[in-house]
């Protein structure tokens, strides 16, 4: 997918998601990384520790479940 279009899906699902409950936004955070665990070559660890280290760094939960939608829309297409 070409960066500047990942980039623009990045921030229209994190303003989506940005609306939401904070119990919503987690419950389909963990739906999503279910998701992108059984799809994709991610193991549920490296996943976990890679939303423990975004969480870390600074970034909303919202932005967090908008990279890992796009990780399951890249994988899927």
């Amino acid at each position: 997918m070409v960066h500047a279009l990942k980039k623009r899906f990045i921030k229209y699902m994190t303003d989506h998601y940005s609306r939401m409950s904070a119990k919503d936004i987690s419950e389909m955070l963990e739906t999503s990384m279910q998701r992108v665990i059984k799809n994709t070559d991610f193991s549920e660890k490296i996943l976990l520790e890679v939303v423990e280290e975004m969480l870390q760094e600074g970034f909303a939960k919202a932005e967090i479940l908008a990279h890992v939608n796009m990780l399951d829309i890249e994988h899927r297409t």
